[in-house]
């Protein structure tokens, strides 16, 4: 049977804080609707890029009335999403929804929300509200569904067919990038992999060199959190600068001056590829170092007497 008796107006007042329905007038303000057009702006680029996503990941946004924070594993999705002090919204608002992944629940679409509040204090006094019935987070529900279809590698529905509300008809002023180490490197490989296809029109022997190189780029992005700054930097460098004045200026030259440059280029890509595979390397050597030292340790702490009764 429905629950929805349990919105009947008359009941409102007998629900605990998180079931009652927050009010339309909390987010029909200018400052309530950039707050979910933020938050839909987070979540579309995430769908974007969901195949590059890894399992267990934590994404953010930082803006200066404006943070979102959004943490992934494998069963289920937590999103946070708020205005900062420096906001001149006069209700600064606090989103919270926890999604259950589709493979955890399957069937009930509704049971999918553990969590689904705003937080907002009001004359000194903080309230929660339910925001799943609300009709302004209606896209932000929709991009929850659709950003896990992406992380399970499951087809995205052509944007055309998307429900959009009137709160989301308009695309946010600022879209700056998620602010987290782990998506930068792939964000910038898939950027040079698209100039590969349509911009650069490179000999197959370069184009090939490229592509193992970012290839190789690829792999030591999954192991981005165990480097230090400086390798950040190396390879973010590399991506965003090195690879494409490189090629750009290659492309520049006429094609006489292109043959007499084609092996130095051949040798820079190569040079890079060594570069990075060494600091991939050399991260993978730290955490079965890390191992050995956690299993010695374990050995240490976890030693197993010698039962005087066992046989020699």
């Amino acid at each position: 049977m429905s629950k929805d008796w349990l919105m009947h107006p008359w009941l409102e007042k007998f629900l605990p804080d998180h079931l009652r329905p927050v009010d339309d007038h909390i987010f029909s303000e200018a400052h309530g609707i950039v707050l979910i057009q933020e938050t839909e702006a987070a979540l579309n680029r995430l769908i974007e890029y969901g195949k590059q996503v890894k399992s267990a990941q934590t994404f953010k946004k930082n803006g200066k009335t404006f943070q979102f924070r959004l943490k992934i594993n494998q069963k289920r999705m937590k999103l946070l999403s708020y205005e900062t002090h420096k906001s001149e919204a006069a209700l600064k608002k606090r989103i919270v929804i926890e999604y259950i992944r589709k493979a955890y629940a399957p069937k009930s679409k509704q049971k999918r929300y553990k969590e689904a509040t705003v937080q907002y204090i009001k004359n000194g006094q903080t309230y929660v509200r339910g925001i799943q019935k609300s009709k302004y987070f209606n896209g932000i529900m929709e991009k929850l569904e659709l950003l896990d279809d992406a992380l399970l590698g499951g087809l995205i529905e052509n944007k055309s067919t998307e429900t959009v509300t009137s709160s989301t008809a308009q695309e946010p002023k600022e879209d700056k990038e998620f602010i987290h180490s782990s998506e930068e490197p792939f964000h910038f490989i898939q950027q040079l992999e698209n100039k590969i296809k349509s911009d650069w029109k490179l000999d197959n022997l370069l184009e090939n060199r490229l592509k193992q190189l970012l290839e190789e780029t690829h792999l030591t992005g999954y192991m981005f959190d165990s480097l230090d700054i400086e390798e950040r930097y190396t390879i973010k460098r590399m991506l965003q600068t090195d690879i494409p004045s490189l090629i750009d200026t290659y492309l520049s030259l006429s094609e006489e001056n292109k043959k007499k440059q084609i092996e130095q280029i051949y040798e820079a890509l190569v040079k890079m590829e060594i570069n990075i595979r060494s600091l991939r390397e050399k991260a993978e050597y730290a955490k079965v170092n890390k191992m050995e030292q956690l299993l010695e340790l374990n050995q240490r702490r976890y030693r197993v007497k010698k039962n005087n009764n066992d046989p020699e």
